[in-house]
């Protein structure tokens, strides 16, 4: 007699106390710390010592919300189940944070935008950009522990675009108190709140394919160091309606991508041996 097939476990659906809770959690940190900048007790010049401390708060979230039965680090997609598909991830990331901004810098440049006049020389770059991606990532990994590590297991039986959309919008809302803090302008506040929703499904799509947050982590740095080298030092300042075409243009890049690497880094991962579903795996 044959054996019947294995059965996955039932996956939990998202617990929306859970999700509440992790998100109010880490926006009442952050908005903590967005405080003094308010009322201005901290000059902006001071963000780069309160950024860190916030991206800790997904992480203490997390650890304070999920559920206990698992080992902490599986809860918050700290494991490798196989670093073939983490290195395909990382391969997709690299690609993925140099290509849209290059496409973004050549429509810039179509739509009539001058160069950057202060465009640091290639040498460093290539010098600066490795260092500022290890420190990018490493500040990020309390974020992504927190966004997609917990957040995006606990929603993903809403399916991948619900899921990762609804990620990119609480993920933005968190950041949204520095943002009004340091008082940036509208149509600045909105590019930049924007984008983190749009840029989202792509980090998203990093995990899934790897079936470990860690892949995300490394896009999260590369969107820290990479795209901010490539797009600070070939465009010059941005006019607003140029910036609006820039803005709506690398939206839609983003999430293109996103569906690209998911539709490829999952062709990927069907035919890797031993990778295991993370719907087959304990609850967390």
């Amino acid at each position: 007699m044959s054996t019947p097939p294995a059965v996955a476990p039932p996956v939990p659906a998202p617990s929306p106390r859970r999700v509440l809770a992790f998100l109010g959690v880490a926006l009442a940190v952050s908005t903590a710390l967005s405080l003094p900048f308010a009322f201005g007790a901290l000059p902006p010049a001071a963000v780069g010592l309160a950024v860190p401390l916030a991206q800790l708060s997904p992480l203490l979230a997390a650890l304070l919300v999920r559920r206990r039965g698992a080992p902490w680090w599986r809860a918050l997609a700290l494991g490798i189940p196989s670093w073939r598909l983490l290195g395909i991830a990382a391969l997709a990331a690299i690609a993925a944070f140099v290509m849209v901004p290059l496409a973004r810098v050549l429509i810039g440049l179509g739509a009539g935008m001058p160069p950057s006049a202060d465009a640091l020389p290639l040498s460093s770059l290539l010098l600066a950009v490795p260092a500022v991606l290890v420190m990018q990532s490493l500040f990020a990994i309390g974020e992504e522990a927190g966004w997609r590590g917990w957040l995006h297991g606990e929603l993903r039986p809403l399916g991948y675009w619900p899921m990762s959309l609804l990620v990119g919008v609480m993920w933005a809302v968190w950041h949204a108190p520095i943002v009004l803090a340091l008082g940036l302008a509208p149509s600045e506040a909105v590019t930049y709140l924007g984008t983190i929703v749009a840029v989202a499904p792509l980090l998203s799509a990093l995990r899934e394919i790897s079936g470990t947050a860690w892949a995300a982590l490394l896009g999260h740095g590369l969107l820290n160091s990479a795209r901010v080298a490539i797009e600070q030092n070939v465009l010059g300042p941005l006019e607003p309606e140029t910036a609006w075409l820039l803005g709506l243009s690398s939206w839609a890049l983003w999430l293109a991508v996103a569906a690209a690497v998911l539709h490829l880094g999952g062709r990927r991962r069907a035919t890797t041996p031993g990778a295991v579903s993370e719907a087959a795996l304990p609850v967390r």
